[in-house]
């Protein structure tokens, strides 16, 4: 593995190095991997198609989407926005990362090296908010441009500043960041990212199903979970049966045990979860304290997957059996 390090960059060889984040690409997954190949060198790939809002960024700053990442020998790749095996594109081998930026927890399949590789990993609202201080605390300049996608992937991360995910320094770098990409009203930025990913009348099921669909293995379940954040909940809601049909396809082409679909509504603060069957349906009960409805359950305040959804999943998934728990000894 060729020489990186986050630290001293004038020292790291990126002759054929990319950036690349996760297989559902969202905005701060695509800014982050902007800035880091602008900070560190080399460029930016994705690894699945773009969503709505992201399209939408990219085109309000003026940048092309990175290309698609393919097979090549020797290339070095650094992951931005995520850190599990399941999320990894077939494209890219353990010996071929050399670095990893994110701001999510490390579950349970993590990728794993036989040597150290340079990791900065923060409890922060974005990915994007980490690149900002980076090229803050190096004392590089950043273009317009990438201050602008930045921006616009600390906004959609935090949901404006809606998420329970979001921290002191995500405020903080987003009025930085407007202010040298030339956004005087961040705000109404958010919100235009919002109502361009809302708009999903035109998209088939299946595709609204995996645009932000991320995979898990808790305690040798396989769990999948898509998410649709959305001001226009009710056209999704309208489509329960479609989305059961396609849920019922995806679960077996993946082999999942569990699968679960959230159409987040961002301006009600509440999340619509889809239940395929009764094995969703018990565990979402366990998870939420909740009781289903109709293959529906209603989770009011729920809009993150990251901090709220998925933690109480996993939790339950984790928790051992009843069976297996000894009783405590009386002392008598």
């Amino acid at each position: 593995m060729a020489f990186f390090d986050l630290e001293t960059p004038e020292n790291n060889q990126t002759d054929n190095l990319v950036w690349l984040g996760h297989l559902s690409p969202d905005t701060d997954t695509i800014s982050s991997a902007i800035a880091a190949a602008e900070l560190f060198g080399g460029e930016a790939r994705r690894a699945g198609e773009l969503n709505k809002e992201t399209a939408y960024v990219l085109d309000y700053c003026g940048l092309e989407a990175p290309a698609m990442i393919s097979q090549q020998d020797g290339q070095k790749v650094g992951l931005v926005d995520f850190n599990q095996k399941t999320q990894l594109h077939k494209y890219v081998c353990n010996d071929d990362i050399v670095a990893i930026i994110d701001h999510h927890a490390i579950q349970d399949q993590p990728i794993t090296f036989n040597k150290a590789i340079s990791m900065d990993i923060r409890p922060w609202g974005s990915a994007a908010t980490i690149l900002a201080d980076r090229f803050e605390k190096m004392g590089k300049t950043m273009s317009s441009t990438t201050a602008c996608v930045l921006l616009g992937g600390i906004l959609s991360d935090t949901l404006i500043f809606e998420s329970p995910t979001t921290c002191p320094q995500d405020k903080v770098y987003a009025e930085k960041l407007a202010k040298i990409a030339g956004i005087d009203d961040i705000v109404a930025f958010g919100t235009a990212m919002l109502e361009a990913k809302s708009d999903l009348a035109d998209v088939d099921t299946y595709s609204i199903l995996k645009l932000d669909f991320k995979h898990y293995v808790i305690n040798d379940k396989r769990v999948g979970f898509g998410v649709a954040e959305t001001l226009l909940p009710e056209q999704l809601i309208e489509r329960q049966a479609s989305f059961l049909t396609e849920m019922k396809v995806e679960k077996a082409k993946q082999g999942l045990d569990y699968i679960f679909f959230a159409i987040v509504d961002t301006k009600g603060k509440q999340s619509h979860l889809v239940l395929f069957s009764q094995a969703e349906q018990d565990l979402a009960s366990a998870a939420y304290g909740e009781t289903a409805a109709s293959q529906w359950m209603l989770l009011p305040g729920a809009i993150s997957r990251k901090s709220q959804l998925m933690p109480a999943i996993q939790a339950t998934l984790s928790a051992p059996p009843q069976s297996a728990v000894k009783p405590a000894l009386a002392i008598v």
